[in-house]
Parts: structure tokens; C-alpha cells; sequence
């Protein structure tokens, strides 16, 4: 029954930003500002029968899935070293927090400077979501119950079976949530890199040409495509996120 009021609930809100967008480009009257869906899905036909689109789609995506696996392992590791010492949790505890507070174009700015512009999105995109997944991994050592490393101390658990059989299935829900995160950033991250960066292939360079020449409904429609996937890929490994962690609690 929840599924279903859950489903009711998705589908009546996809149909009321339809019905909403329909009445506004109407209202609006003029392409140019807010195009109407027939003219932004014949925009999306175009692109998909065109070659340079699936070239740059699939950079996209290639830049995507590769920040997101070097975020992972290295803040992985480096979540991990911050929850086994406090000197270096201290010590990375400035430098994450300004990465933090620093505007995504103002990395992408800087790093054109540095790199080539195919390499830019990724660059600024694992600097932005590495302290994401350094934070959920060390939070997991913090979270770790207190009763348990209590119990390890009174039976001399190793450090190394400390880590093993206490703390590392502890951080477990949280690396897989701080995916989750780091994911969905990522997409939108690549995305602002590219139409700042202008590689050669890549949908964002898609996006900022679209824009210069004025073509209202590609960019709506590159749009879209990018919203959809990176939706469905979240939701994707939303459940097995979902999947995993219900496994491990059957397993405990």
C-alpha cells in the first residue's frame, strides 16, 4: 500500500510539472524564453540521431564514473586514517572544510589555469566530493558503539580485530551512503566543468553551444537527458545501497 501511495504521489507530481510547463510556455508565448515539451523532445529526437551527442554523452559519463571511483578509494582511505587517528583527522579537518566552503566555479576557474580542459570536470569534481566520502568513512569509526570496543578491551582484541570485526562493519552503512552522496554530486559537478571548460566531447560543451546560439530547447533538452540518467543511476544504487545494508543487519 505505501509502494502504491508512493507511486501515486511520484507520477502526480511528474504530471503536474508537465501540465505547469504546458500553461507556462503558452502563457509565455516565445521559444526563445520557455519552449514548449513538443518543441524541447523533437530537440531531444535531433540529438539522439546525431553521432557528436553519444560521443559527448558518453565522455560525460566516462568523466562521471571516474571522479566517482577515485573519490571513493581515496576517501575511503582517507576516512579511514582520519577515524583510526585524531592527529590526522585534526590535521585534514581545515583544508577539507575550505574545499567545503569554496564555489565549485571557483575551482573550475582556477584549475583551467592547470589542466587541460578534458581533465578540468574531473579534477574539480573529485576535490568536491572527496571530503563527502572522507567525512561519512570517518563518522563511522566515531559512531562505533561504545559498548562494543568496551567488550573488545576486556577480552585484548588486537587494533587489527578491533578494525576488522567492530569498526569496519560499522562504517559500513555510512561508505555506502556517502556513495549514495558522491555520486549525485558528481553529475552535477562534471556537468558545470564542462560548460565551463568547453572540452572537445562532452554534453556540458554541448549545453554552452547550445546556449550561445540560442537554441532554448537543446538546452532544456540536454537537460533533461542528464536529470533523467543521473536520477535513474542514483535510484539504481539507492537500492542497492537499501539491499546491502538489510543484508548486513540479517547478517548481525
Amino acid at each position: 500500500m505505501n509502494k502504491l501511495k508512493t507511486l501515486i504521489a511520484y507520477t502526480s507530481s511528474i504530471v503536474f510539472i508537465f501540465v505547469l510547463w504546458i500553461l507556462l510556455s503558452r502563457l509565455v508565448n516565445a521559444s526563445l524564453i520557455l519552449p514548449g515539451p513538443g518543441q524541447v523532445f523533437t530537440a531531444m529526437f535531433q540529438l539522439y540521431k546525431t553521432q557528436k551527442f553519444w560521443l559527448s554523452f558518453a565522455y560525460t559519463l566516462l568523466r562521471v564514473f571516474l571522479s566517482f571511483f577515485i573519490s571513493v578509494i581515496a576517501g575511503t582511505l582517507l576516512g579511514i586514517f582520519c577515524g583510526l587517528s585524531s592527529f590526522i583527522r585534526d590535521f585534514f579537518e581545515f583544508p577539507l572544510a575550505v574545499i567545503r566552503a569554496t564555489p565549485v566555479v571557483a575551482f573550475i576557474l582556477i584549475a583551467l589555469f592547470w589542466f587541460k580542459s578534458g581533465t578540468v570536470p574531473v579534477f574539480v569534481c573529485v576535490l568536491m566530493t572527496l571530503p563527502i566520502m572522507t567525512t561519512a568513512v570517518a563518522n563511522g569509526f566515531y559512531k562505533t558503539d561504545e559498548k562494543l570496543l568496551g567488550m573488545a578491551h576486556t577480552f585484548n582484541f588486537t587494533r587489527r580485530q578491533i578494525f576488522r570485526y567492530i569498526q569496519l562493519p560499522s562504517l559500513v552503512p555510512f561508505f555506502l551512503n556517502g556513495m549514495v552522496s558522491t555520486f549525485g554530486l558528481s553529475w552535477k559537478v562534471i556537468a558545470a566543468g564542462e560548460v565551463l571548460s568547453l572540452p572537445k566531447n562532452g554534453t556540458g560543451t554541448l549545453l554552452q553551444r547550445a546556449q550561445v546560439h540560442l537554441e532554448t530547447p537543446s538546452v532544456m533538452a540536454i537537460t533533461i537527458i542528464l536529470v533523467a540518467v543521473s536520477f535513474i543511476i542514483e535510484r539504481l544504487l539507492m537500492l542497492a545501497v537499501k539491499k546491502l545494508l538489510k543484508n548486513q543487519r540479517g547478517r548481525s
